[in-house]
């Protein structure tokens, strides 16, 4: 991108739909890119045999942290950029009142440009909780959009930082947030609970109201669940447009891959662990797993619903295998042993973490 294309694109004097896929494929790759780097990474790096807590709650609070450290690094990134290009008269800026959005662009003078909501998701989480429950009314449609990181750990080595693991932004999807949250409420309002005791569960003024038994309260979080704002299959949605048919697709691109690149770097991980040797991608129209010296490790999610046991038998009779690893969308593993063509349990529901463990008993 050159001075021209960025001032317009960071002003708004564009099309929705035309801005939207312009920062999802020429800006935010490039900001991406930078974090990438060493030069980024260095600020987050753990060194000298640091830990990451184990235990959920601890880590927990280490998401959230890194959350805000990856939304601030985004701005920093942007900020290096106009100053590269010689724009001095648009800045990033941070908003503080902690409510929507996380940063905006803005002229020297204050004048508010576009807005970003910045939501990150660690891969291997098992819950990806982030949410998008802002309510329509405080959304701008000609401002303002949702970003989404999905970053993890990796154990990289470079050449002139010695940490032992740094974190990388794997994706970055972006949403027009005004047509996400039509997507959203068009959801949520028609799949209600069964037990709304003759009540109704909608909005007022302040925030989504919902009920229970008849008795109506302020709804406690799941209202805007990223991972469950919208189904593709589902018909009562908003009228198309440009920007819902532009947000349909990216929401529906990040269903099938978010989950998917957790289990991704889990799987590929526990296999270097247990051989450290190549890793081959196995594959039934997508990618569904990993094998490696006669492990097999499949996600069950991108197995057809019907028919599941044959595909693996079959699976583990092309690639020889002896073990085989089913995991689940939230990274559960069911561990199977292949001889003679049957499948026999050795374990159910395992975390991942106790998976290498048993398989090295098998």
């Amino acid at each position: 991108m050159n001075k021209e294309n960025i001032y317009h694109l960071l002003s708004a004097k564009m099309d929705i739909d035309a801005l939207a896929k312009d920062l999802r494929n020429k800006y935010f790759p490039i900001v991406i890119n930078r974090f990438n780097s060493d030069d980024s990474r260095k600020r987050f790096g753990l060194y000298k045999n640091e830990k990451i807590p184990s235990n959920e709650r601890n880590l927990t609070d280490v998401r959230t942290r890194m959350g805000v450290l990856i939304e601030f690094e985004l701005a920093r990134i942007s900020n290096e950029l106009l100053r590269e290009y010689g724009i001095e008269d648009l800045f990033w800026c941070y908003v503080v009142a902690n409510r929507f959005p996380d940063l905006e662009v803005r002229e020297n003078s204050g004048v508010r440009l576009l807005r970003f909501e910045i939501k990150c998701l660690q891969c291997i989480a098992e819950e990806k909780s982030a949410n998008f429950d802002t309510l329509i009314k405080d959304i701008d449609p000609n401002t303002d959009f949702v970003i989404v990181c999905l970053w993890d750990w990796f154990s990289e080595q470079s050449e002139n930082y010695k940490w032992d693991s740094v974190p990388k932004i794997i994706k970055v999807y972006v949403f027009h947030a005004y047509s996400l949250a039509k997507l959203r409420d068009a959801y949520w309002l028609n799949t209600p609970p069964s037990d709304l005791g003759g009540g109704y569960q909608g909005f007022d003024i302040r925030y989504a109201v919902t009920c229970k038994d008849g008795v109506y309260s302020k709804e406690q979080g799941n209202l805007g669940k990223l991972m469950r704002i919208w189904s593709s299959d589902f018909q009562y949605g908003p009228k198309d447009s440009a920007e819902i048919i532009d947000t349909k697709t990216e929401y529906e691109k990040f269903q099938r891959e978010v989950e998917f690149e957790g289990f991704k770097i889990l799987a590929s991980k526990q296999l270097n662990d247990l051989f450290q040797s190549a890793i081959q991608t196995i594959t039934i129209r997508d990618e569904v797993g990993y094998e490696s010296q006669g492990v097999l490790y499949i996600f069950r999610p991108r197995l057809d619903s019907k028919g599941t046991t044959p595909t693996i038998k079959s699976l583990c009779k092309k690639y020889r295998a002896k073990v085989v690893v089913v995991m689940s969308g939230k990274y559960k593993a069911n561990v199977f042993r292949y001889d003679n063509g049957k499948l026999d349990t050795i374990e159910r529901d395992l975390k991942p973490k106790k998976i290498v463990h048993v398989i090295n008993r098998i």
